[in-house]
Order: C-alpha cells, then structure tokens, then sequence
C-alpha cells in the first residue's frame, strides 16, 4: 500500500535508528530500545518518505484486552481482538494520510488475523496538548470510547474501540455519555 510519496511497508532491522528516531522525536519522554524493536519488528509497519521512516504503526492481533470492557453478549475467554499499541507521524506528514494509510493497513490486518475488534489507548505525545487532535483522528475512522467492566489502573483511561467487519458477534459497548456532566462522565 502506498500513498503519493509514501511507501508503507513492514518494518524491518535497518528501519531501526530512523524508528527510534521518530519514535523519541514524537512521542517525547518515551524511548524505543533496539530490543523491544526487534520484538515488535513483526508487527510493526513503517511509512516511507524519500528514505525517511515518517510514521510507525504497532500493535497485536492476539490481545486480551477486551476482558476490561462490557462485551455482548459474553465471549468465551479465548476470544481476541487485535490492539493497535503505537501509532506515531512526523508532525511535517501529518494531515497528508500517512497516519491514516498507516492504520487501514493495521485494521486490514486485524481482518486478516480474525479480529472482529481493535482497541486502543490514546497517548498524545504531551498530555497538555495534542488530546483534542487525536481523538478527531480516530473517531473519524470510527473508533468510540468503550464502557470499562473492571475497576482497575485503567479505569479512568480513555480506551477507544471499533469493529473491524460488520455485525461483529460480539459487541464491546460505547462508553455511556452524560451530556449533563462536565467531561461527559
């Protein structure tokens, strides 16, 4: 898959001080060590732009995840959806569809995988600033805050999902929005 310009393809060993690169230069405060590179390798996707590794795409097709939400009707344990973990774009590609190209070929590869589900925590590189914009990026590929079932660390953490087929059999519920309060819990 590519888009003008922009190649998107696996990662692969050498795409790695480009990658930790971006990675540090996007998601500030973070850090990608070549191990955790190289464990990720096979499932992480890389945008190209003139040699230059301007996105990163990572995630699982094998994820638990789901067990921290209200799913419906209640799956067997050993379901899964797919957890898209990383998604970061050069600030000078982003609004050109690198991130977009970069998670349709994510979400095509939680189908290929079997996943009815993605799930997500968005992390914006500041927390101050950078939230607003990416809640607009992924809702516009229709990803919605989910219900929480567990009281845990996570609960409060704003975790996006979406279905990836239509009619999935199993469906994680929306978050229940309080236009009424302020933040809307």
């Amino acid at each position: 898959m590519s888009s003008p310009g922009i190649d998107i393809r696996p990662a692969t060993a050498d795409d790695y001080p480009a990658a930790a690169e971006l990675y540090r230069r996007v998601a500030r405060g973070r850090e990608l060590s070549r191990a955790r590179f190289t464990a990720w390798r096979d499932t992480t996707t890389v945008a190209v732009a003139h040699g230059d590794v301007v996105g990163l795409c990572h995630g699982n097709h094998a994820s638990a995840t789901w067990q921290s939400f209200v799913v419906e009707p209640e799956p067997a344990l050993e379901w899964r959806c797919s957890y898209l973990d990383t998604l970061v774009v050069a600030r000078p590609h982003r609004g050109h569809g690198v991130g977009t190209a970069l998670l349709e070929q994510f979400l095509d590869a939680a189908r290929a995988a079997g996943s009815t589900w993605v799930v997500l925590r968005p992390v914006p590189a500041d927390p101050r600033e950078g939230f607003d914009e990416l809640l607009a990026f992924y809702g516009a590929a229709g990803f919605v805050p989910l219900r929480h079932r567990l009281t845990h660390g996570l609960t409060n953490a704003l975790v996006l999902g979406r279905a990836v087929v239509p009619h999935p059999d199993h469906v994680i519920r929306p978050l229940e929005v309080d236009a009424t309060v302020p933040g809307g819990r």
